[in-house]
């Protein structure tokens, strides 16, 4: 086999490697799959406008712009894609109930080997400490919208659902879901007097985005149960979505990190109460 051939195929496996791991992070976003694909490919291109790569076969500059072109349209093409909005036909839980229409959504799911009532607890005290890349997600954001960052000493053992709950957002759920809703006005830049969910359920002020999590606990049998949780994203006019489409697209891999270590923080909480209490 040519040195070219085996370049080639180590790419091409690092690729799919890379696929695969950005999928384990987030549920399948094919938009924000292309997207990053596309970033890769412009500065794969742009690598070889800098200086060809021999060792894959590519001897000229023009080639290099070529993909760089390529990556380039791509990205922007999965950005600006028009998101559709998705309607719930049957409501199974509150949040299908309180929020059935969404344009841009992620879950992720794990299971626990704790019963329902100790997953539901191990919920409502996870901390931001559970996520373990969240500060350093949120310098990269606010970096990225040149915005300052400012670290809250506490942020680590504060409970997530307090401090959503402590900002205004809505908490309402059952024995086996916890849901959280809130809404705000990108044009106008200010949170909505939103202070019901039959409020929340009706906001469509222009400009607006309408935001909801849920977590679901189901029981598998055996001492096990499964842990799912979901977010939706509703943006009520053509341009917010637009935006919001943008948006979303990029952040997908970061948020799917977030969930997963979050996901696993409850795990780990509620497998010691299981335990504590044999």
């Amino acid at each position: 086999m040519s040195i070219k051939a085996v370049g080639w195929t180590l790419l091409a496996a690092m690729a799919l490697a890379t696929v695969l791991l950005f999928n384990y992070w987030a549920s399948f976003q094919p938009l924000s799959t292309l997207a990053y694909a596309g970033i890769v490919l412009a500065l794969g291109g742009l690598a070889n406008l800098a200086l060809p790569f021999r060792f894959l076969g590519v001897r000229k500059r023009a080639v290099g712009a070529l993909i760089l072109a390529g990556g380039v349209a791509l990205t922007l093409a999965a950005l600006i894609w028009p998101a559709s909005t998705i309607r719930v036909a049957q409501p199974r839980t509150r949040l299908d109930a309180v929020m059935p229409e969404y344009q841009f959504y992620e879950r992720h799911s794990a299971r626990v080997h704790a019963r329902p009532e100790q997953v539901m607890q191990a919920v409502r005290q996870s901390t931001f400490g559970d996520m373990k890349s969240l500060v350093t997600l949120l310098k990269i954001r606010a970096a990225a919208l040149r915005a300052t960052f400012h670290a809250t000493g506490d942020l680590q053992d504060q409970r997530v659902l307090d401090a959503f709950s402590e900002s205004g957002y809505l908490v309402d759920g059952s024995e086996r879901e916890i849901a959280i809703f809130g809404a705000w006005n990108v044009r106008a830049r200010r949170r909505p007097d939103v202070r019901t969910l039959q409020e929340f359920a009706d906001y469509r002020e222009p400009g607006a985005v309408n935001m909801a999590f849920d977590f679901t606990v189901e029981d598998a049998g055996g001492g096990w149960s499964t842990l799912s949780t979901q977010t939706r994203v509703l943006a009520t006019d053509v341009a917010t979505r637009r935006g919001m489409g943008r948006y979303w697209r990029l952040i997908v891999p970061g948020s799917g990190l977030l969930r997963r270590q979050w996901l696993d923080g409850i795990r780990k909480r509620a497998e010691s109460l299981a335990v504590e209490r044999q």
